[in-house]
């Protein structure tokens, strides 16, 4: 176990999903730096929904790239159940960052997204958002998941919040892969479908 050098999560609960358990020890650990005291793991999408269903989590941290039942089509069946399991956050921490996989979660309802490799600063700087500014929920039939109208300068380091800081990056080619700032800026966009 590690030591705690804050309390800041201890009444938060998390449940980790990744197929790889020094993954899952890794953020484990994080959690537990900041006072987490209630994390759960599964290593698949299936054995996470079974899960939630019976100790719904304040917070999932999940793979996109999981068998049999993906990181992905784990948020889509989050985002459809009944009652309130659907409105749990769901940040994705994966390295699977092309851009259509980053639309497809977040067109799915994804809340945050961390790019792998990531540091302790990034996977912090997501739960912040999701504790400290959580956003309501949108039902608009063909979407159903977090608003995504929001400031991204919150995210982006060394921005100026006038606007007048760095310029936003054009659109990537769909074989490239995206970096944390990228992807900040797509997940954040509020429109529903890719324009």
């Amino acid at each position: 176990m590690v030591q705690a050098t804050s309390d800041y999560l201890k009444p938060i609960s998390f449940l980790i999903v990744d197929d790889k358990s020094y993954m899952r020890h890794v953020m484990k650990g994080i959690l537990e730096s900041l006072g987490a005291k209630t994390i759960d793991e599964a290593d698949d999408g299936r054995s996470a929904l079974m899960s939630m269903r019976s100790w719904p989590p304040d917070i999932v941290l999940t793979e996109f790239r999981l068998h049999p039942m993906s990181g992905f089509e784990l948020l889509k069946a989050i985002r459809a159940e009944k009652g309130t399991v659907r409105f749990t956050p769901v940040i994705m921490v994966t390295s699977e960052t092309r851009r259509e996989k980053v639309i497809l979660a977040r067109n799915a309802g994804i809340t945050e997204f961390v790019a792998k490799p990531f540091n302790a600063k990034n996977l912090i700087l997501r739960i912040r958002e999701v504790v400290e500014r959580p956003r309501p929920f949108v039902d608009a039939g063909v979407y159903f998941g977090p608003d995504r109208r929001r400031r991204t300068e919150i995210l982006a380091e060394g921005e100026d919040r006038r606007g007048q800081g760095k310029p936003a990056p054009g659109p990537e080619p769909k074989s490239r892969s995206m970096t944390q700032d990228q992807i900040d800026r797509l997940i954040a966009n509020d429109s529903i479908r890719d324009t």
